[in-house]
């Protein structure tokens, strides 16, 4: 597997798949996440589909680039997508 490399200095030192974290204080797991509504304007029953949220940080300027892990299932939602 080839080396990540940073967008921004071309960097080596990355620290790949990071949690993002949104408040580090509960008592629970509050990772943020992307959410996509294959019915948007539905009241209930939207067929959401969410995928967590994971970052690569470069450790040289501080570069931060988000990524998902079933980018492919989040298009599938959004692609199906209704009155959108």
């Amino acid at each position: 597997m080839a080396a990540l490399k940073c967008p921004r200095c071309d960097s080596e030192n990355i620290m790949p798949n990071l949690t993002v974290v949104d408040r580090v204080e509960t008592m629970h797991d509050d990772y943020l996440a992307i959410e996509i509504d294959r019915k948007p304007d539905a009241l209930v029953f939207k067929g959401s589909h969410r995928e967590l949220l994971r970052a690569n940080v470069c450790g040289e300027c501080g570069n931060v680039d988000f990524t998902v892990d079933n980018p492919k299932e989040l298009w599938e939602t959004y692609s199906q997508r209704e009155n959108s």
